[in-house]
Protein backbone atom coordinates (compact mmCIF):
# COMPACT_ATOMS: atom_id res chain seq x y z
CA UNK A 1 0.00 0.00 0.00
CA UNK A 2 1.18 3.25 -1.05
CA UNK A 3 1.84 5.48 2.35
CA UNK A 4 0.68 9.13 1.79
CA UNK A 5 3.48 10.97 2.35
CA UNK A 6 4.93 8.91 -0.95
CA UNK A 7 2.00 10.14 -2.87
CA UNK A 8 2.96 13.43 -1.51
CA UNK A 9 6.12 13.11 -2.80
CA UNK A 10 5.19 11.49 -5.85
CA UNK A 11 3.10 14.70 -6.75
CA UNK A 12 6.01 17.19 -6.08
CA UNK A 13 8.39 15.24 -8.04
CA UNK A 14 5.85 15.04 -11.16
CA UNK A 15 4.98 19.27 -10.74
CA UNK A 16 9.15 20.14 -10.71
CA UNK A 17 9.19 17.40 -14.25
CA UNK A 18 6.29 19.30 -15.83
CA UNK A 19 7.79 23.17 -15.06
CA UNK A 20 11.31 21.72 -15.65
CA UNK A 21 10.20 20.93 -18.94
CA UNK A 22 8.02 24.48 -19.66
CA UNK A 23 9.12 27.47 -20.99
CA UNK A 24 9.17 30.52 -19.02
CA UNK A 25 6.12 32.22 -21.19
CA UNK A 26 3.46 32.09 -18.67
CA UNK A 27 5.05 34.73 -16.84
CA UNK A 28 4.60 37.02 -19.72
CA UNK A 29 1.24 38.49 -19.17
CA UNK A 30 -0.60 41.07 -21.47
CA UNK A 31 -1.50 44.40 -19.67
CA UNK A 32 -5.48 44.18 -19.10
CA UNK A 33 -5.67 47.78 -20.28
CA UNK A 34 -3.61 47.93 -23.33
CA UNK A 35 -3.74 46.54 -26.70
CA UNK A 36 -1.60 44.83 -28.05
CA UNK A 37 0.58 45.95 -31.82
CA UNK A 38 -1.00 42.91 -33.52
CA UNK A 39 -4.23 43.06 -32.46
CA UNK A 40 -4.64 46.43 -34.49
CA UNK A 41 -2.88 45.18 -37.24
CA UNK A 42 -5.39 45.80 -39.69
CA UNK A 43 -6.22 48.53 -42.12
CA UNK A 44 -8.68 50.14 -39.69
CA UNK A 45 -6.54 49.58 -36.46
CA UNK A 46 -3.11 50.96 -38.34
CA UNK A 47 -5.48 54.20 -39.53
CA UNK A 48 -6.81 54.51 -35.89
CA UNK A 49 -3.41 54.64 -34.68
CA UNK A 50 -1.86 57.10 -36.83
CA UNK A 51 -4.71 59.19 -35.90
CA UNK A 52 -3.94 59.27 -32.74
CA UNK A 53 -0.11 60.50 -33.74
CA UNK A 54 -1.76 63.23 -35.55
CA UNK A 55 -3.80 64.12 -32.68
CA UNK A 56 -1.05 65.36 -30.43
CA UNK A 57 -0.24 68.04 -33.14
CA UNK A 58 -2.57 70.41 -30.86
CA UNK A 59 -1.43 68.87 -28.07
CA UNK A 60 -4.68 67.90 -26.49
CA UNK A 61 -4.46 64.60 -24.94
CA UNK A 62 -4.72 63.80 -21.43
CA UNK A 63 -2.36 64.81 -19.52
CA UNK A 64 -1.36 67.51 -21.82
CA UNK A 65 -3.17 70.46 -23.00
CA UNK A 66 -2.90 73.26 -25.83
CA UNK A 67 0.25 74.90 -24.11
CA UNK A 68 1.55 71.55 -25.47
CA UNK A 69 0.84 72.34 -29.16
CA UNK A 70 3.39 72.19 -31.92
CA UNK A 71 2.13 75.83 -32.91
CA UNK A 72 4.36 77.05 -30.42
CA UNK A 73 2.91 79.88 -29.04
CA UNK A 74 4.15 79.21 -25.76
CA UNK A 75 7.78 77.94 -26.46
CA UNK A 76 8.77 79.61 -29.58
CA UNK A 77 6.51 83.03 -29.95
CA UNK A 78 6.78 83.69 -25.99
CA UNK A 79 9.78 82.38 -25.73
CA UNK A 80 11.39 84.40 -28.37
CA UNK A 81 9.31 87.56 -26.90
CA UNK A 82 7.75 87.93 -29.74
CA UNK A 83 4.32 87.85 -27.79
CA UNK A 84 3.14 88.38 -23.98
CA UNK A 85 1.40 85.82 -22.01
CA UNK A 86 -1.26 88.29 -21.08
CA UNK A 87 -3.29 88.01 -18.49
CA UNK A 88 -2.46 88.28 -14.37
CA UNK A 89 0.89 86.71 -13.37
CA UNK A 90 -1.27 83.75 -11.21
CA UNK A 91 -2.38 82.85 -14.39
CA UNK A 92 -0.04 80.29 -15.86
CA UNK A 93 2.62 81.33 -14.11
CA UNK A 94 5.08 78.95 -15.59
CA UNK A 95 4.32 81.09 -18.89
CA UNK A 96 6.19 83.90 -16.73
CA UNK A 97 9.20 82.12 -16.07
CA UNK A 98 9.88 81.16 -20.17
CA UNK A 99 9.31 84.54 -20.49
CA UNK A 100 12.21 85.91 -18.63
CA UNK A 101 14.50 83.17 -19.22
CA UNK A 102 14.35 81.20 -15.72
CA UNK A 103 11.87 78.45 -16.25
CA UNK A 104 12.47 75.25 -14.15
CA UNK A 105 12.40 71.55 -15.72
CA UNK A 106 10.12 71.08 -12.06
CA UNK A 107 7.22 72.61 -13.17
CA UNK A 108 4.41 70.09 -13.53
CA UNK A 109 2.02 72.25 -15.67
CA UNK A 110 2.34 74.95 -18.54
CA UNK A 111 6.18 73.79 -18.71
CA UNK A 112 9.18 72.21 -19.95
CA UNK A 113 8.00 68.79 -17.86
CA UNK A 114 4.58 68.73 -20.20
CA UNK A 115 6.23 69.74 -23.40
CA UNK A 116 8.92 67.24 -23.20
CA UNK A 117 6.30 64.59 -22.15
CA UNK A 118 4.10 65.23 -24.90
CA UNK A 119 6.62 65.38 -27.40
CA UNK A 120 7.81 62.32 -26.72
CA UNK A 121 4.18 60.57 -26.18
CA UNK A 122 4.01 61.64 -29.35
CA UNK A 123 6.46 59.73 -30.56
CA UNK A 124 5.51 56.18 -29.45
CA UNK A 125 2.39 56.77 -30.71
CA UNK A 126 4.02 57.21 -34.39
CA UNK A 127 6.36 54.08 -33.36
CA UNK A 128 2.86 52.01 -32.61
CA UNK A 129 1.62 52.75 -35.79
CA UNK A 130 5.08 51.83 -37.48
CA UNK A 131 5.11 48.81 -35.79
CA UNK A 132 0.92 47.64 -36.28
CA UNK A 133 1.56 48.64 -39.75
CA UNK A 134 4.02 46.10 -40.72
CA UNK A 135 3.06 43.57 -38.77
CA UNK A 136 -0.88 44.05 -41.00
CA UNK A 137 1.73 43.66 -43.98
CA UNK A 138 3.53 40.91 -43.14
CA UNK A 139 0.16 39.19 -42.32
CA UNK A 140 -2.00 40.44 -45.37
CA UNK A 141 -3.97 42.70 -44.13
CA UNK A 142 -3.12 45.74 -45.52
CA UNK A 143 -1.59 46.06 -49.36
CA UNK A 144 2.17 47.23 -50.05
CA UNK A 145 0.56 50.76 -51.52
CA UNK A 146 -1.22 50.89 -48.04
CA UNK A 147 1.87 50.33 -46.35
CA UNK A 148 4.18 53.16 -47.87
CA UNK A 149 0.61 55.20 -47.33
CA UNK A 150 0.93 54.36 -43.29
CA UNK A 151 4.43 54.65 -42.96
CA UNK A 152 5.01 57.71 -45.29
CA UNK A 153 2.70 59.65 -42.69
CA UNK A 154 4.07 58.23 -39.57
CA UNK A 155 8.27 58.74 -40.26
CA UNK A 156 7.04 62.22 -41.41
CA UNK A 157 5.55 62.87 -37.82
CA UNK A 158 8.10 61.25 -36.47
CA UNK A 159 10.47 63.36 -38.16
CA UNK A 160 8.73 66.53 -37.19
CA UNK A 161 8.13 65.40 -33.45
CA UNK A 162 12.01 64.79 -33.00
CA UNK A 163 12.47 67.90 -35.04
CA UNK A 164 10.15 69.88 -32.09
CA UNK A 165 12.56 67.94 -29.55
CA UNK A 166 15.68 69.15 -31.38
CA UNK A 167 14.57 73.10 -31.51
CA UNK A 168 14.12 73.20 -27.91
CA UNK A 169 16.51 71.49 -26.27
CA UNK A 170 19.47 70.29 -28.52
CA UNK A 171 23.03 72.76 -28.84
CA UNK A 172 25.54 71.56 -30.72
CA UNK A 173 27.97 74.54 -29.20
CA UNK A 174 27.97 72.32 -25.81
CA UNK A 175 27.49 69.04 -27.40
CA UNK A 176 23.95 68.69 -25.93
CA UNK A 177 21.24 66.28 -27.60
CA UNK A 178 18.02 64.73 -27.64
CA UNK A 179 17.62 61.29 -27.30
CA UNK A 180 16.09 59.45 -30.96
CA UNK A 181 13.67 56.72 -30.58
CA UNK A 182 12.17 54.48 -33.40
CA UNK A 183 9.79 51.61 -33.47
CA UNK A 184 13.12 49.17 -32.87
CA UNK A 185 14.62 51.22 -30.05
CA UNK A 186 15.51 49.36 -26.26
CA UNK A 187 13.72 52.11 -24.09
CA UNK A 188 16.46 51.14 -21.61
CA UNK A 189 19.45 51.92 -23.79
CA UNK A 190 17.82 54.75 -24.85
CA UNK A 191 20.29 58.01 -24.46
CA UNK A 192 20.95 61.79 -25.45
CA UNK A 193 24.49 61.72 -27.13
CA UNK A 194 24.00 61.25 -30.83
CA UNK A 195 23.48 63.63 -33.21
CA UNK A 196 20.21 62.89 -34.71
CA UNK A 197 19.88 66.14 -37.37
CA UNK A 198 20.42 63.13 -40.10
CA UNK A 199 18.04 60.61 -38.74
CA UNK A 200 15.28 63.48 -38.60
CA UNK A 201 15.93 64.18 -42.04
CA UNK A 202 15.59 60.91 -43.01
CA UNK A 203 12.27 60.63 -41.50
CA UNK A 204 10.84 63.95 -43.28
CA UNK A 205 12.38 62.48 -46.57
CA UNK A 206 10.26 59.57 -45.93
CA UNK A 207 6.87 61.85 -46.42
CA UNK A 208 7.98 62.94 -49.72
CA UNK A 209 6.91 60.44 -51.52
CA UNK A 210 3.16 60.23 -50.23
CA UNK A 211 0.81 61.54 -52.71
CA UNK A 212 0.24 64.85 -53.78
CA UNK A 213 -4.07 64.34 -52.85
CA UNK A 214 -4.32 62.35 -49.50
CA UNK A 215 -8.06 61.75 -49.61
CA UNK A 216 -8.14 63.56 -46.04
CA UNK A 217 -7.68 66.94 -45.16
CA UNK A 218 -5.04 67.58 -42.44
CA UNK A 219 -3.23 64.44 -43.81
CA UNK A 220 0.66 65.06 -44.19
CA UNK A 221 1.15 64.98 -47.99
CA UNK A 222 4.06 65.07 -50.17
CA UNK A 223 4.18 69.40 -49.85
CA UNK A 224 3.90 69.25 -46.41
CA UNK A 225 6.41 67.34 -45.99
CA UNK A 226 8.65 68.97 -48.15
CA UNK A 227 8.18 72.17 -46.41
CA UNK A 228 8.89 70.56 -43.01
CA UNK A 229 12.09 68.58 -44.71
CA UNK A 230 13.18 72.77 -45.86
CA UNK A 231 12.65 73.82 -42.90
CA UNK A 232 14.44 71.65 -40.85
CA UNK A 233 17.74 71.73 -43.41
CA UNK A 234 17.74 75.55 -43.30
CA UNK A 235 17.88 75.28 -39.24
Amino acid sequence: MVQPRHIAVMIILGAMIFMSSCSEDFLEVTTNDQLDNSALATFEGVDALLTGAYSMLDGISYPFGWETATSGWVFSTIRGIESNKGSDAGDAASFNDIMTFSERATWPYNGLWSKWRAIYESISRCNSTLISARMAYESGTITEEQYLWFTGQARALRGFYHFEAWRLWADRTYNRFVPYVDEYADLYKVTNVEDIRSRIINDLEAGTHLPLNMTQVGRFNKPVSQVLLAKALMQ
